[in-house]
């Protein structure tokens, strides 16, 4: 099969290497003409660790129309705030029988992608799905290196609508098995219990970011207790869920399947994940834990929690607390109601809306 990998991050280089690997043709698509260069210069992508080898990647370039014109599959690997502009950008050349699937969602991803591309122009849209997370663990060493910690067991995948999910589902699955059908893009949004794991400690090693501290981010930046405030912020997203209908796993219970950890205090099941260890703490305060995780995450559950009238108070202080340490207005920037095209609607409208 043919694949376009939209954003050559560490995730999208690990997703081209890796389906080169399997015998598939990927076009590596970025606007960083640096990065890209790079890439071209070096040749190959080289991948350690859990997936090993170096790959040829078909073609890398900076022109969408080359990237997603001949894909069967279009894979979305950006940062959430980068959406709207890729829409953008493809919404003159993509063809209503191609499958784009973003890696992740975060909440409300593929309805809010869906909406750009119409007001970008597209009239017919295509098969549109979104991931509750990235299926690889990966960091870059170098551009074109990447250490590959792990790749999950089980990852929820949606279409928008949901009628497309078990098409989707049938054309990926030879090339990721682990991809699992959730029932709508409101549990693959209600899911994304991974920016709690990000926003909380990176915030709570604030001495350490400042300071120019290297730290183990998982091993060494979270603590028992912040590993609390983080299952504080856990219980808030599943209540959200549970009010509008949607049964998800707790963050414990997602590790459990994802990484096949045994069950035990969330501390003691992310010290034992042997994925995480080795991942480096932020080193500044503009990393994508919490620009991206706090505007594609936090800010959308917090406005669910308005709209079904549940409160999510550990989750709005970390939205207060990063918007003072960053200094932006993350309740104007992030996906808010207004932004995810929900202002004045009730629960049962949004239910509707996201589960169609």
């Amino acid at each position: 099969m043919k694949f376009a990998v939209i954003g050559a991050g560490s995730g999208g280089q690990c997703m081209a290497a890796h389906l080169t690997q399997l015998g598939h043709e990927a076009v590596l698509y970025d606007i960083d003409q640096q990065k890209l260069h790079a890439l071209q210069k070096r040749g190959e992508i080289l991948l350690e660790n859990k997936l090993t080898g170096a790959y040829r990647i078909a073609c890398i370039t900076s022109d969408i129309q080359v990237a997603v014109t001949r894909a069967d599959f279009v894979m979305v690997v950006t940062t959430t705030d980068a959406h709207g502009a890729v829409a953008e950008a493809m919404a003159p050349y993509i063809r209503p029988e191609q499958i784009v699937v973003l890696h992740p969602g975060h909440c409300g991803g593929a309805v809010c992608f869906a909406a750009a591309l119409q007001k970008s122009g597209c009239q017919e849209l295509p098969h549109i799905a979104e991931c509750q997370t990235l299926i690889y663990g990966c960091r870059q060493i170098e551009i074109g290196h990447i250490f590959v910690t792990g790749i999950k067991k089980t990852v929820l995948l949606a279409a928008y609508p949901s009628k497309d999910t078990e098409l989707i589902l049938k054309k990926i699955s030879p090339v990721y098995q682990q991809f699992r059908g959730a029932a709508s893009v409101l549990e693959t949004s209600m899911s994304i219990s991974g920016c709690l794991m990000h926003v909380i400690p990176t915030l709570m090693n604030t001495n350490r970011i400042d300071a120019g501290e290297p730290f183990d981010f998982y091993m060494e930046g979270i603590t028992p207790h912040i590993a609390g405030l983080i299952e504080d912020a856990d219980q808030e997203r599943v209540a959200v869920a549970e009010k509008l209908g949607v049964h998800v796993k707790n963050l414990r219970e997602w590790l459990k399947d994802a990484y096949g950890l045994q069950p035990d205090t969330l501390y003691h099941m992310l010290q034992a994940n042997e994925a995480y260890r080795g991942s480096a703490g932020p080193k500044d305060f503009n990393h994508r834990f919490v620009m991206e995780e706090v505007t594609g995450g936090f800010v959308p559950l917090s406005a669910l929690g308005q709209i079904c009238g549940i409160p999510t108070p550990v989750i709005d202080l970390f939205i207060q607390l990063a918007a003072r340490i960053c200094g932006k207005d993350f309740l104007w920037i992030g996906r808010t109601v207004e932004n995810m095209g929900l202002t004045g609607k009730s629960m049962e409208e949004v239910i509707d809306l996201m589960t169609k």
